[in-house]
């Protein structure tokens, strides 16, 4: 995901709009974003974060932002790509529609966490591809 506006002048303008509709505490409604851009949007969630009840990620200030077990998250990714949900700090179960998992690679453990990701997706028959281009 991105944290910066569209480079064209409409996309930009309808960015704005859509976030200026929005409160400051919940992002605007992804499909209204996509609408909006008229442009195709691949929804990411992050594999070694946690989630609040209101599906927005728990602040790094927070205990326990950042998950380290790769195989609790491996487990997490696998119902992310399988059923579209994640479980939140407090055990509620939200809604999490992504096609793009995010494992930060700054994470001690990182590459064992990807390692571990990849295995448990391709176990649960989730079939890996590129966004663009031909399919590997």
């Amino acid at each position: 995901s991105s944290s910066t506006a569209p480079p064209s002048t409409a996309a930009t303008t309808a960015w704005a709009g859509c976030c200026r509709r929005s409160s400051p505490r919940r992002p605007a409604p992804r499909a209204r974003i996509v609408r909006l851009l008229a442009k195709e949007v691949v929804g990411e969630a992050f594999a070694d974060r946690a989630y609040t009840p209101e599906g927005t990620l728990v602040s790094r200030r927070e205990a326990d932002a950042v998950l380290h077990d790769p195989d609790e998250i491996a487990q997490r990714c696998v119902r992310l790509a399988t059923k579209g949900e994640v479980v939140a700090v407090d055990g509620t179960v939200v809604p999490a529609p992504a096609g793009s998992l995010c494992v930060h690679g700054d994470s001690p453990g990182a590459v064992e966490i990807a390692r571990r990701v990849r295995a448990g997706l391709e176990e649960a028959g989730v079939r890996l591809t590129p966004f663009v281009g031909e399919a590997a």
